[in-house]
């Protein structure tokens, strides 16, 4: 949210300015709580590669990798507010939602070059038109291209929803699709509500900041429950990280 004050990295020229007013904390970051959160897509993305690279393989933990571009991506862009840095969020969300697609579509039987030559091309147009479009135009079109992937890859991890038998597996999913549904009604009250904190001097509870944590905790779950479904015949049990976090554990690959 704009103020008078101006900082480090100077006018702003991303598409979007969040709720958080710029640089009340400190000189150099523009947005130091949507900056801070960011750092928990980086852990999770860490995390999610050193608990599964064995258990899940690459394929996988390949997803966590992107999510740590994504994270320092974030971090960028909401220290700065500064179109370049924002291209480093937004287009690595839109690769990790098309490899994410690509996975799923495989895993659900749609193999083959020409459903890889799709979403390679896809992937393309997405990147094309949310780096190249400027203002609110350049908004709805990172919206919508990164839209139309997520809720096709939603669509996919409710399939595996409605085929598992496993109620720890069931409630994971719900689990996962809990915090998303806190995740978007914080994001949309921030995008678009940000007026109520002026008009009624109310405390504004940075709830971007709190969208990046609740969507890292929603991927997490969906990832090991759908995670543990493609492994099955490799007797896969779920444990838990510092009994908290839960992660996939086969029984060939204890880690």
């Amino acid at each position: 949210m704009s103020n008078m004050s101006e900082g480090y990295w100077g006018p702003i020229t991303s598409s979007v300015d969040w709720c958080e007013s710029n640089y009340t904390h400190s000189y150099y970051v523009a947005e130091f709580w949507n900056t801070v959160s960011s750092l928990a897509m980086v852990f999770l993305g860490a995390l999610g590669v050193l608990l599964h690279h064995r258990s899940l393989g690459w394929r996988l933990s390949s997803s966590y990798l992107l999510i740590v571009v994504v994270g320092i991506g974030s971090v960028l862009f909401h220290a700065t507010l500064q179109f370049e840095h924002q291209m480093w969020d937004e287009v690595p969300m839109v690769w990790t939602a098309c490899y994410l697609c690509y996975v799923l579509l495989d895993e659900h039987g749609y193999r083959g070059p020409h459903y890889a030559i799709g979403m390679a091309a896809y992937c393309a147009f997405a990147t094309y038109v949310t780096s190249q479009s400027k203002g609110s135009t350049q908004f709805f079109m990172f919206q919508s291209s990164f839209g139309c992937v997520m809720w096709s890859c939603l669509w996919f991890v409710w399939k595996m929803y409605r085929a598992t038998q496993n109620q720890e597996i069931v409630r994971l999913f719900h689990r996962g699709s809990l915090f998303l549904v806190l995740a978007l009604a914080v994001w949309l009250f921030d995008k678009n509500m940000c007026y109520v904190y002026r008009e009624y001097n109310l405390f504004n509870p940075q709830l971007h900041a709190w969208w990046h944590v609740l969507m890292c905790a929603s991927l997490h779950y969906f990832y090991v429950a759908c995670g543990h479904e493609t492994v099955l015949d490799q007797k896969p049990k779920i444990a838990y990280f510092a009994h908290l976090i839960p992660y996939v554990q086969t029984k060939d690959k204890e880690n």
